[in-house]
């Protein structure tokens, strides 16, 4: 019996009832959601929300009480992590340490699941091609811990790239990007999203960057999801004030809303002391 080749494509990836505590403090409180092929979703909220978490609990690098994460009919949890790591790959949220592997080296860490012995043609290939698409080819014999924060952050998601993963998991992946790499690793992200039929979760903060490259979006408040659809229809003020605690105005701009934060209900002047 042959495998089908689309089946990956018509896959979902699911989490179902995903439920963490920490400290004796609820962090995930039943999180369901779906992430369908060639969609990128964000997870919206304040700090604390549970965004990280709920990455970190997919990868198993945070553990979680109760919950399933199943691609199609494989529960991702089960698999080796070797296995696992050739249909997920994860961006962790701030730039890497301080190393001395060049950044041809540490993307070639993303063939990890991939390698044998050493690396192959094909490897060499996957890894030029990641830095092209990064614009990190010029860096490409500098080592990691000579770049700036922003060009570290794209050496972790070229290594991501490099896995060829089919879920995508990003933590914040535009924090230390400045307004230009902001957009084009968002559009780069969605593009890639796309067209390789990928199912990228990514937590972010800026709502509005949110609603111009999310296909969809889901709002977290205190551990659960409370809105999530496409930004044109879950974008209302009631609920961004309710989750963020600071009333909005929304307007739209070429089709995509617009989040204008207004004054704090109560403000109280900064100490001066």
């Amino acid at each position: 019996m042959t495998a089908d080749p689309g089946a990956t494509e018509r896959a979902v990836f699911e989490i179902r009832g995903a439920r963490s505590r920490y400290a004796m403090r609820t962090i995930l409180d039943g999180v369901d959601l779906t992430v369908g092929a060639g969609q990128l979703v964000g997870l919206l909220g304040p700090n604390g929300s549970g965004k990280s978490t709920l990455l970190r609990a997919v990868c198993r690098i945070h553990r979680v009480t109760d919950g399933s994460f199943r691609l199609g009919g494989t529960d991702l949890h089960r698999l080796s992590p070797r296995a696992r790591a050739r249909v997920l790959a994860y961006v962790p949220q701030g730039t890497p340490g301080p190393f001395s592997l060049t950044v041809t080296e540490a993307v070639m860490l993303g063939r990890t699941p991939h390698l044998g012995l050493r690396p192959t043609r094909t490897d060499v290939a996957r890894v030029r091609a990641v830095l092209g698409l990064l614009d990190l080819t010029d860096l490409a014999d500098r080592h990691v811990d000579e770049l700036s924060g922003g060009q570290a952050q794209r050496v972790l998601i070229a290594r991501a790239l490099a896995q060829e993963p089919t879920v995508l998991l990003l933590d914040e992946p535009t924090s230390a990007l400045d307004l230009r790499h902001q957009v084009e690793t968002l559009h780069l992200v969605r593009a890639l999203t796309e067209r390789r039929r990928l199912h990228t979760l990514m937590a972010i903060h800026d709502l509005n960057l949110a609603a111009r490259y999310c296909h969809r979006v889901a709002f977290l408040h205190e551990g659960r999801i409370v809105a999530c659809g496409p930004p044109t229809e879950v974008y209302r003020p009631e609920l961004i004030e309710r989750v963020y605690g600071l009333p909005v105005e929304i307007s739209h701009h070429r089709g995509a809303p617009e989040v204008r934060p207004g004054l704090l209900p109560d403000s109280a002047p900064f100490p001066t002391g």
